[in-house]
């Protein structure tokens, strides 16, 4: 085996490891449970990044030349020294590219590094939990909108089997016991998949986090910016009348894991003194897994001060975490190269999108949401998702910055059963997204996998696939019309697919029913 193939093959190992057991990958297909791989697959119509996608040829070969350094610096030091410095590499070029560092106001602001985004709400969990001694509360969004894990990582419980450090652990076991946090979760749809009212929504809340004060414990609320299905939630208006009523005894972190958020948004909601989370393996299509939290510089001498359960040394390194944090005091000094490579990646992804003009950016999004409105909207196969605007007004105090994080990116829908006219249940949406995502070789059609929107929907619960544009695609779609073209064309193609297997699972059931 040549030398150039054998770095390839160590860094396809590398690129799933340093976390749980969703990166582990069938043998027999390459592929994590999500249906993805380390390889790239450039033949593939890639529009499922609100669930996970392929790493971009580009980032590939950047990452694999980048590898073989390593492995060449590896030769004359420590892994974990190597890793030390290449992971402050990672976390300041991540700040750079945000425009933290730029921002005197928010020059303090530091990042925490971790293998998912499910692991920084548990690593939010740990380091708010008992300050002044009192027990947390964590308010997040039912797993239908947010991470399926998020809810047990919030009420500080391990999510997995395995972490990051290869280690065991008992899914749903306490990461601290005796620690009692508590973890409350709100719908933000009605059993029929529409939306509650904004104003119910934040009564909720608010008797959630009024009884807890009562109680004599503080409060932690997970607002999406965006959901999984698009959506802000609860909204900013809720967010921040909430904010005012309870002052210190309410903790905000905004989970912005699918990062389709601009700079600006992030900078504004850290400048509001809001934590936020983010992940490199959604809207900027690096490899899955990977995450950061963004604590905000009001926070950050309160934070440093916290120490960790000894458990979550197996979920993290020192270097995870920023110097000179008491966190840092029980964490091994070793190396997660998976971690590493997986925001190589991504940051490679950031870095070229952030090069595009805005109103270029602007230009595709638009477009394209247009395009996909219109056939949702017009063609029988489906039917769009109840959702809303994104609003984020009451953030920049009624200014209105052109971005291009106002335009939605995620769009969702059922499927609609072409005999009966009925929606699919979710079964049989799972079966369709299935039969899609089927095969190595082939191309794929890839779309966001089935979310569980509506638990009665004409007496069936229901799911919605979600179709989503990405950086990368925006990236080349921006170069020219006929690039642009070509993206709404194969986002089209992806839709026959998509409404033809429906077709077929219905006509399946037809048959069935009448032999």
């Amino acid at each position: 085996m040549s030398e150039t193939a054998d770095i390839r093959n160590a860094l396809l190992a590398a690129l799933t490891s340093g976390g749980d057991e969703r990166l582990d990958c069938d043998p027999a297909t390459g592929l994590n449970m999500y249906g993805y791989g380390p390889l790239p697959r450039p033949q593939d119509l890639a529009f499922s990044s609100s669930t996970a996608s392929t790493i971009s040829a580009q980032a590939f070969s950047f990452v694999e030349t980048y590898y073989a350094q390593l492995l060449q610096d590896m030769e004359r030091q420590p892994a974990a020294d190597i890793y030390a410095r290449e992971m402050n590499h990672i976390r300041a070029d991540l700040l750079r590219l945000l425009g933290i560092r730029d921002d005197l106001d928010l020059s303090g602001v530091e990042a925490i590094m971790a293998a998912s985004g499910t692991d920084i709400h548990l690593f939010a969990a740990a380091i708010l939990s008992r300050q002044g001694g009192q027990p947390l509360i964590t308010v997040t969004l039912m797993g239908s909108e947010t991470g399926s894990g998020v809810m047990t990582a919030a009420a500080g419980r391990h999510f997995m089997q395995r972490v990051s450090s290869s280690s065991s652990v008992t899914k749903g076991d306490e990461i601290n016991p005796g620690d009692s946090t508590m973890n409350t979760s709100v719908a933000v749809r009605n059993k029929d998949g529409t939306l509650r009212s904004e104003d119910e929504v934040e009564d909720e809340v608010r008797g959630v986090v009024e009884l807890a004060r009562a109680a004599g414990m503080r409060s932690l609320l997970v607002s999406a910016d965006v959901s999984k299905t698009g959506l802000i939630a609860p909204g900013l208006e809720s967010v921040f009348r909430l904010k005012a009523r309870f002052g210190s005894m309410l903790d905000v972190l905004i989970d912005a894991c699918q990062f389709r958020i601009s700079a600006a948004t992030i900078r504004a909601y850290l400048a509001h003194e809001f934590l936020v989370a983010l992940t490199g393996s959604k809207f900027l299509t690096g490899p899955v897994f990977s995450g950061a939290l963004l604590c905000p510089p009001g926070l950050v001498h309160s934070l440093s001060l916290r120490r960790l359960p000894p458990t979550l040394a197996d979920y993290c390194t020192r270097t995870d975490w920023p110097e000179g944090w008491a966190a840092q005091d029980i964490l091994p000094h070793r190396a997660n190269f998976g971690l590493l490579l997986r925001w190589k990646a991504a940051l490679f992804e950031l870095d070229r999108f952030a090069a595009i003009p805005v109103d270029k950016v602007r230009m595709v999004m638009s477009a394209f949401a247009e395009a996909i409105g219109i056939r949702l909207e017009r063609d029988e196969a489906f039917e769009m998702l109840d959702t809303r605007p994104i609003d984020r007004n009451r953030l920049w105090y009624g200014a209105d910055p052109a971005s291009w994080d106002e335009i939605p990116s995620i769009f969702s829908f059922y499927l609609r059963n072409p005999y009966s006219g009925t929606i699919l249940t979710a079964a049989e949406t799972a079966s369709v997204y299935k039969d899609l995502a089927s095969g190595k070789d082939a191309a794929l059609i890839r779309i966001g996998q089935p979310v569980s929107c509506a638990a009665d929907l004409n007496g069936q619960p229901a799911s919605a696939l979600r179709i989503c544009l990405s950086a990368p695609l925006i990236a080349e779609a921006s170069q020219g019309s006929d690039a642009l073209q070509r993206l709404i064309s194969q986002a089209m193609t992806a839709l026959d697919g998509v409404a033809h297997s429906a077709a077929k699972l219905s006509a399946r059931s037809v048959h069935a029913r009448s032999a």
